[in-house]
């Protein structure tokens, strides 16, 4: 199998992983990636203007993508330490209708 298909390969996995979500797996494949990369450079073969192109629009569509899953968590890390609002709790009422909830200072008193 030659470099160029290897690294088509490459990206073509990582680019599954990236739909997936399944970013706990992309380490490795990085790390494959960076070798290949590495290895076409030195032999620098003779690579023909349509695999050229298709090498990078791949690898500027993975990179569209882990930049949105990049996205995707911060926005995650922001809703997990905003605060709860508990206090303005919502629910939905068996027709769809929201209603709030308001949280009433609880009547239950300890004895010391």
């Amino acid at each position: 199998m030659s470099l160029i298909s290897e690294l088509q390969d490459v990206l073509r996995e990582e680019q599954e992983l990236l739909l997936s979500g399944r970013l706990s797996e992309l380490e490795t494949l990085v790390q494959r990636k960076s070798e290949l990369a590495q290895r076409l450079a030195k032999a620098k073969p003779e690579v023909s203007e349509i695999h050229y192109r298709d090498l990078a629009k791949k690898a500027d569509h993975n990179e569209a993508l882990l930049d949105a899953a990049r996205r995707g968590l911060q926005a995650a890390i922001q809703l997990i330490h905003q605060p709860s609002g508990a206090e303005l709790q919502n629910t939905y009422s068996k027709s769809g209708e929201r209603r709030s909830l308001s949280r009433a200072p609880s009547s239950f008193t300890q004895k010391l």
